[in-house]
């Protein structure tokens, strides 16, 4: 997922593993955003969940079915 720092305008990517135990994260507390620090700058960027959710890999269908039984 490409992110663009607000202040300095320094793009950069968040690998999937990234986004997947920040979301993991974040489900846990209950947030609507996550924050991030700017590689450049090292400010603060809020990154919103859904939008994190939509770049995550979804689940194989094989470990979705494992997981209900």
């Amino acid at each position: 997922m490409n992110v663009r720092c607000n202040y300095c305008r320094q793009s950069f990517n968040l690998s999937r593993d990234y986004l997947v135990e920040a979301i993991a994260k974040a489900d846990e507390k209950r947030q609507k955003y996550h924050t991030v620090e700017c590689i450049n700058c090292r400010k603060a960027i809020k990154v919103s969940v859904p939008q994190m959710k939509r770049y995550a890999p979804a689940l194989p269908a094989e470990d979705e079915a494992e997981a209900e039984s």
